[in-house]
């Protein structure tokens, strides 16, 4: 369907030209506003096809940039006194505050408070380095400090964060697609939703459990920790992140992994999940069902994973990362270019706006058109 928006702005021109006297000798203008608006089309249905995976990553250091002042040349019209148009040039200055930030090894950058830049410079105990950060156009200040990482594994920083990849499954008619689960449903059978991510937060959950589990258990920060860890080392190395999905035994069967998958439309193209049905009445609760799933075109860390919770019953999350980390090597992820001839298809609603666009930009054409007959000389 979205498709069609390619022929609005096209359509628009062609009938322009045939309704207005004058613009044939305007055609090469008329070309380029076809040619632009088709582009802004193409990249608007590229960028809507795109959606967010979660990526993570470990940090190399902490940095302190001291605040500098950046001298700004600009050019400004005015009218003088006797009606003239000119430009001038002007330069004002401005004050770039403080920065604190984390460099993490995927080239990602995050902004943090001071306090945390303090705790990991505190933490990892490595010397100071002084650092001297570009910044364009500086007349004063600058500078700043820096605080590499300590390199050992238990002290590292870690950071979960979104980017983007094409979906070509989303939305297809293809045999990949998964039967639609709304939110009423997904509450009544105690589906999990993706966790959110805030900007204020370097982290975000990887264990997750369903709302049916009762209050009396509680994921500890241990267990986060430890899949957050097995995320960062190896997310960039291998592409995969790893989720953990808890559920009630007693109340949800195996059954219940086949929605999540659903539920998460078979999950995000780096994404190791694993639903973990446990029985909670007991002190240390204990895994009853295990079933994993990915994109994987040939699933052997989803067997591995099921097998050693079948072997290992007690819910021990510490040591699963452990085991990840040593079996990391029989994952490999799908490469979704393979899904490349399933063509990009874009939800209702995404559908909507680019044919808003489309039309919008129809509309801009036209009142070009409208435009240049108007300003034409008459006769």
């Amino acid at each position: 369907m979205h498709r069609l928006s390619y022929i609005f702005p096209i359509a628009a021109a062609v009938g322009t030209m045939l309704w207005l006297d004058h613009i044939a000798d305007w055609w090469w203008a008329y070309l380029l506003c076809v040619v632009v608006a088709e582009g802004l089309l193409y990249l608007a249905i590229h960028r809507a096809a795109r959606q967010r995976e979660y990526l993570s990553g470990y940090a190399l250091n902490v940095q302190h940039h001291e605040p500098w002042v950046e001298r700004v040349v600009y050019t400004e019209s005015y009218t003088d006194s006797r009606g003239n148009t000119r430009t001038r040039t002007q330069v004002r200055y401005v004050h770039h505050p403080d920065r604190w930030l984390v460099e993490f090894n995927t080239g990602h950058e995050a902004d943090v408070t001071q306090e945390v830049y303090i705790h990991y410079a505190e933490l990892w105990g490595t010397d100071e380095e002084w650092i001297n950060p570009p910044h364009m156009n500086c007349v004063s200040g600058g500078g700043g400090q820096l605080y590499a990482w300590n390199e050992v594994y238990a002290d590292a920083c870690t950071t979960t964060y979104y980017g983007l990849y094409v979906n070509y499954i989303k939305n297809s008619r293809s045999i990949f697609r998964f039967r639609e689960i709304d939110e009423k449903e997904a509450a009544s059978l105690g589906l999990i939703d993706y966790p959110k991510l805030h900007r204020s937060d370097l982290e975000g959950d990887v264990v997750v459990a369903s709302s049916l589990i009762g209050e009396g258990y509680t994921i500890s920060d241990e267990e986060q920790r430890a899949i957050q860890l097995f995320n960062a080392f190896e997310g960039e190395r291998h592409q995969i992140h790893c989720f953990v999905l808890l559920f009630d035994a007693s109340q949800q069967s195996l059954q219940v992994a086949m929605e999540q998958r659903a539920y998460w439309e078979g999950g995000n193209k780096n994404e190791f999940t694993v639903c973990l049905g446990i029985d909670t009445s007991k002190p240390q609760p204990e895994v009853v069902w295990c079933e994993a799933f990915s994109w994987c075109d040939v699933p052997r860390l989803e067997s591995a994973a099921e097998s050693w919770f079948i072997a290992h019953r007690q819910l021990d999350l510490k040591a699963f990362a452990a085991w990840m980390h040593e079996n990391v090597a029989l994952w490999k992820r799908k490469q979704f270019s393979d899904f490349k001839y399933l063509g990009i298809r874009l939800s209702p609603s995404r559908t909507a706006i680019v044919m808003l666009l489309a039309l919008l930009l129809a509309a801009l054409i036209v009142g070009v058109g409208y435009a240049i007959e108007q300003n034409q000389p008459i006769g």
